[in-house]
C-alpha cells in the first residue's frame, strides 16, 4: 500500500515538474494566500484570542470609572473608593490596586532603567501568582503615613536572572530604586509580568487613613484589577459597581450627588484583556476579515488555474478512461498533485508568515499592545496545515470534477469537440470566479485607499509645533537622598542639566516640560482639572471646562515652535506669591473666555479650594497631547523656573515635583548626532541618572500613529496581493479564452476582420468581466467600509474619491490584462490557426 502511495506521489511530482506553467503559479498563489492569512491570524491570535498569561484569566477585569460629562471614557480609582468597593461589593473575590512607574535601579555599579509598580498585596492574590523564591508582599510591608515607607519589594524572575545572576541570596538584601532603598522579600515565578509585559519590580503599597476617609473624585489616579466570583457575569458586576457609585455620597463626606451628575460618573468593569488591547481590537477584527477575503481570492485563482489545466488534460483523461482507468484512479492522481502543490505552498506560506512575525510586522514591540506575544505556535501551525489541506482538496476536487465530465468520449479523442469554443459551463464558472476575485480585490483596494487617505490627513494635520530638527528625551530625576524639599532638590538638578546642554556646540535651544501636556504623549487622566473664571465662578449654570496641567520652562514654546498667540511667555516673577502666572492653550482660552481678551484675567479651580487664583499672562497655540486624531488638548501651563521668586512655591506648583521631565533640543545638525554629547552631560551631572525615550520629535510623532499605520500597511499589502491575484486570474481566463478560440479568430481574420476589431472583441469580454466584478465589489465595499469608521480620520467610509479612484485603477489594470491576450489574438496567422484546427 505504502509503495503504491509513494509511486503515485513520485508520478505526480514528475507531472508537475513537466508543467511549470501550471505548478509554479499555483504554488506561489497558495504561498501568498496562506502566508498572508496565517500572518494575520497569528497577529489576531497573539493579541486578541490567546488568553492572558494568568490563571483563569477570563475572570479578570479592570475596574475604574467613566466620566461622560468630561469626556473621560476610562479613568482609575482613588484609594478611598477602591477600599470602599473592596469592602462593599458582592461580585468580586478581591480587588487589587496598583500605580505604574518607570525608574532607575542604582544598587549595582551599572544603573538600569526598569518599569515598576506600587501594588497592594491583593494584586497578587487576584492574579493568583506565586513566588519561586521568598514570599509575596504582605499588608505589613507598607507603613502608611504622610510619605509611605516601603518594607518589601518583589522582583521578576527575568530581572533576577539578568541583573542579579539568579543569586538566591537576593531575598533579604536591599535594592535601590530611584534612590529608595527597599528590601527584597521575593522573586516571582518565571513569566509573570504585570501590568506591563516589561514590569520587573513591585513595591508594597497600602492605604493611609487620610486617603481611605475620602472618596477623592479629583484623585482617580490609581488602577484596579479584580477577579469575578464564579458564575458572576460582566453585566452583574457592572450593575453592582454602579450601585456602589450611587452610594458614594452616603459613604463619603466629600462627595455629593450634584458632583456625580456634573461628572457623569459611572462605574466601569472591562475584561482585563480588552482594557490592555484597547481600540486595537477593532482594527484586528477588520484585518482578520481582510485575511479571509485574501484567502477566498487565492482559492478562486487556484481553482481557475486548475480548471484551465483540467481542460487541457481532456485528451489524456479520455485516453485513460478508454484504457480502463476508474474515477478512483483519477481522484487519487489529482489528490496527489493537490497535496504536493499545497505542501509547497503551505511551506512557503509558513516562511512568509514567520518572516513577518519575526520582524513584528515592521513595528516596535511596544507600539502595539501584546505584539511581543505574537508568534508561530501550535494554533498557527494548525491553521497553516488546515489551509494547506483545504487547498489540496479544492485543487483535486475542481480538477477531478472538470476532467471527468466528458460524455462524448469519441469526439474528445478525435479532438473535434470544444475546439471552436470552450465548454460553456466551464467558461461561465471561470468567469464567475474572476468576477468575484475582482470584487474582493476592489473591496480591499477601497479599504486600503480610505486608510491611506486617513493616514495622509494625520501626517498633514496642523500640529501646532514643528517636529523637524529636534531631539527629545525623558530624564527622570529622583529626589536626592536626605533632601527635605523635593521641588528644590530635583529642580536644581534639571537647571544644571539645562545649562550644560545649552553649551553643546550646534544646540540652538534646550528647554524642558512635564510629561503631561507634552505633544503626542499619553497622559494619565488624573492630570485633568476643572477650571473657572475667577470673576464668574459663582455662575453655576455654566459648564466649566477641564484642562490638563503642564509645567514648562520659559523658552519651551520657542524651542517647540509653539506660537504664543497673545501675551507673553513665563518670567521669573510668575513664580512669586503675588503673581501666580499661567499660560492657557488657545482652546482652553476660548472655552473659558469665549472671544474676550484673557490677558490679565484670573482663573481658579471650579471646585472649592484654598489655592490662590492664577493670572493669565499668555495664550499659546494648541497641540495634541495624546493621539493626533483626537484634536487639540486644553492645557493649563505653569512656570517651571528655578530658583523661584518666592521662598515657598505657592499654589499648585508646591505639590509639583519635576522628577520626570521631557527635554527638547533644537539644532541645525542631525538631531541624533547629539546623542553622545547628551549622555555625557547627564553622566557628568549624576552618574546614576539615565535618560529614556531618546529620539527625534518626528519619531515620537510617528510612534503616536503606529496603530493607524499598522492597519494601513496590512490593508495595503493585502490589497496589492489581491490586485495581483485578480489580474493574474483575469489574464489567465482571457489567455485561455483566446487559445480555445484560435480557430474561430483565425477564420474571422481570414474573412477580413481587422486586427483592431479582434482586439476590441477580446478586450470587451475582459472589460465586461471586470465591470461585473467592480459592480459586486462596490456594493460589498459600501457595506464593509462602515466598519472602518472608527479607524478613519477626516475621511468618510463612503468617500466617492476613494471608490472612483480604486474602481478606475482596477478597470485600467483589467483592460491591460485583457489587452495582452487580445494583441496576441490579433497577430494570428489564419493559415496557422486553421492548421491548428
Amino acid at each position: 500500500m505504502s509503495s503504491g502511495v509513494g509511486f503515485g506521489v513520485r508520478h505526480a511530482l514528475r507531472r508537475l515538474v513537466r508543467r511549470p506553467g501550471f505548478s509554479v503559479p499555483v504554488a506561489l498563489t497558495l504561498a501568498l494566500g496562506i502566508g498572508a492569512s496565517a500572518a494575520v491570524f497569528a497577529l489576531v491570535n497573539g493579541i486578541l484570542i490567546r488568553p492572558l498569561p494568568y490563571r483563569e484569566a477570563d475572570r479578570l477585569v479592570a475596574v475604574g470609572h467613566a466620566a461622560s460629562r468630561v469626556e473621560l471614557p476610562m479613568t482609575g480609582v482613588s484609594l478611598g473608593m477602591a477600599d470602599y468597593y473592596r469592602a462593599q461589593n458582592h461580585v468580586f473575590e478581591d480587588i487589587g490596586v496598583y500605580v505604574e512607574h518607570v525608574g532607575t535601579l542604582t544598587d549595582l555599579d551599572q544603573p538600569e532603567r526598569v518599569r515598576w509598580a506600587f501594588a497592594t498585596p491583593s494584586v497578587f492574590s487576584v492574579l493568583r501568582t506565586a513566588v519561586s523564591l521568598g514570599r509575596l508582599i504582605r499588608p505589613g510591608d507598607y507603613e502608611a503615613g504622610i510619605v509611605g515607607v516601603v518594607h518589601g519589594a518583589l522582583v521578576s524572575h527575568d530581572l533576577w536572572v539578568s541583573r542579579y545572576g539568579a543569586d538566591s541570596g537576593l531575598v533579604g538584601r536591599t535594592i535601590e530604586l530611584d534612590r529608595l532603598r527597599v528590601p527584597v522579600v521575593g522573586v516571582l515565578e518565571p513569566g509573570f509580568h504585570f501590568p506591563h509585559p516589561e514590569t520587573d519590580v513591585w513595591l508594597a503599597f497600602g492605604w493611609a487613613p487620610r486617603y481611605a476617609a475620602k472618596a477623592g473624585l479629583g484623585s482617580l489616579w490609581a488602577s484596579a484589577v479584580a477577579r469575578l466570583k464564579p458564575g458572576v457575569s460582566l453585566a452583574e458586576a457592572r450593575r453592582d459597581l454602579q450601585r456602589l457609585v450611587h452610594s458614594l455620597p452616603d459613604a463619603f463626606p466629600d462627595v455629593t450627588q450634584a458632583q456625580l451628575e456634573a461628572l457623569g460618573l459611572r462605574g466601569a468593569v472591562v475584561p482585563l484583556k480588552d482594557a490592555i488591547i484597547g481600540e486595537v481590537g477593532v482594527a484586528l477584527l477588520l484585518l482578520l476579515a481582510t485575511g479571509g477575503f485574501l484567502l477566498l481570492i487565492t482559492w478562486a485563482n487556484a481553482a481557475n488555474l486548475s480548471l484551465v489545466r483540467a481542460e487541457g488534460l481532456r485528451h489524456e483523461v479520455a485516453l485513460a478512461h478508454a484504457l480502463g482507468a476508474t474515477d478512483r484512479h483519477l481522484a487519487r492522481r489529482f489528490l496527489s498533485e493537490g497535496v504536493l502543490l499545497s505542501t509547497v505552498g503551505g511551506a512557503l506560506g509558513f516562511a512568509l508568515a514567520s518572516a513577518a512575525i519575526q520582524v513584528h510586522f515592521g513595528f516596535a514591540p511596544d507600539a502595539i499592545p501584546r505584539l511581543g506575544d505574537v508568534g508561530v505556535d501550535l494554533t498557527v501551525l494548525a491553521v497553516i496545515l488546515g489551509l494547506s489541506l483545504s487547498s489540496a482538496g479544492l485543487l483535486a476536487g475542481v480538477a477531478f470534477l472538470s476532467a471527468r465530465r466528458r460524455p462524448d468520449l469519441a469526439g474528445t479523442l478525435a479532438g473535434a469537440v470544444g475546439r471552436m469554443t470552450a465548454g460553456h459551463r466551464q467558461q461561465v464558472v471561470r468567469s464567475f470566479l474572476v468576477a468575484w476575485q475582482v470584487a474582493f480585490a476592489l473591496a480591499l483596494l477601497i479599504g486600503s485607499a480610505l486608510m491611506a487617505q486617513s493616514f495622509w490627513h494625520l501626517r498633514h494635520v496642523r500640529l501646532g509645533f514643528d517636529p523637524e530638527g529636534a531631539v527629545t528625551f525623558r530624564l527622570p530625576v529622583p529626589p536626592p537622598s536626605g533632601s527635605k524639599n523635593y521641588y528644590h532638590a530635583t529642580a536644581r538638578i534639571h537647571q544644571e542639566v539645562l545649562e550644560r546642554l545649552r553649551a553643546i556646540p550646534g544646540v540652538a535651544a534646550v528647554e524642558a516640560a512635564s510629561t503631561s501636556g507634552f505633544p503626542v504623549t499619553p497622559v494619565p487622566s488624573f492630570y485633568n482639572v476643572r477650571l473657572s473664571v475667577a470673576d464668574r465662578a459663582a455662575d453655576s449654570s455654566r459648564e466649566w471646562p477641564y484642562a490638563e496641567l503642564s509645567f514648562a520652562t520659559p523658552g519651551y514654546f520657542r524651542a517647540m515652535r509653539i506660537p504664543v498667540l497673545t501675551g507673553r511667555t513665563f518670567r521669573w516673577e510668575d513664580t512669586g506669591r503675588e503673581a501666580h502666572g499661567v499660560i492657557l492653550s488657545a482652546s482652553l482660552a476660548r472655552a473659558l473666555f469665549d472671544r474676550e481678551d484673557p490677558i490679565g484675567r484670573r482663573v481658579r479651580w471650579a471646585r472649592a479650594s484654598r489655592d490662590p487664583d492664577y493670572t493669565v499672562v499668555g495664550v499659546a497655540g494648541d497641540v495634541p497631547s495624546d493621539r493626533i486624531q483626537d484634536g487639540p488638548t486644553k492645557v493649563l501651563y505653569f512656570p517651571n523656573i528655578y530658583p523661584p521668586k518666592a521662598d515657598t512655591i505657592t499654589g499648585v506648583v508646591h505639590i509639583y515635583i519635576p522628577d520626570d521631565e521631557f527635554y527638547v533640543l533644537r539644532t541645525h545638525l542631525s538631531p541624533m548626532s547629539l546623542t553622545p554629547a547628551i549622555r555625557r552631560v547627564i553622566r557628568e551631572v549624576d552618574p546614576k541618572l539615565l535618560i529614556t525615550q531618546i529620539g527625534t520629535l518626528e519619531a515620537l510623532l510617528d510612534g503616536s500613529m503606529a496603530r493607524a499605520r499598522l492597519t494601513m500597511v496590512l490593508l495595503l499589502v493585502a490589497a496589492a496581493t489581491a490586485l495581483a491575484l485578480a489580474v493574474t486570474g483575469l489574464y489567465g481566463v482571457m489567455s485561455y479564452a483566446v487559445s480555445r478560440r484560435t480557430a474561430e479568430l483565425g477564420v474571422r481574420i481570414a474573412l477580413g476582420a481587422r486586427p483592431a476589431a479582434v482586439v476590441r472583441m477580446v478586450v470587451r469580454q475582459g472589460a465586461l468581466l471586470t465591470l461585473a466584478g467592480i459592480g459586486l465589489g462596490t456594493l460589498g465595499a459600501v457595506v464593509l467600509t462602515r466598519y472602518l469608521r472608527a479607524l478613519l480620520y477626516e475621511v468618510s467610509p463612503t468617500d466617492p474619491v476613494a471608490f472612483a479612484a480604486m474602481a478606475g485603477l482596477l478597470f485600467a489594470v483589467g483592460l491591460a490584462a485583457s489587452y495582452l491576450p487580445a494583441r496576441r489574438a490579433a497577430r494570428l496567422d489564419p493559415m496557422m490557426a486553421l492548421r491548428y484546427e
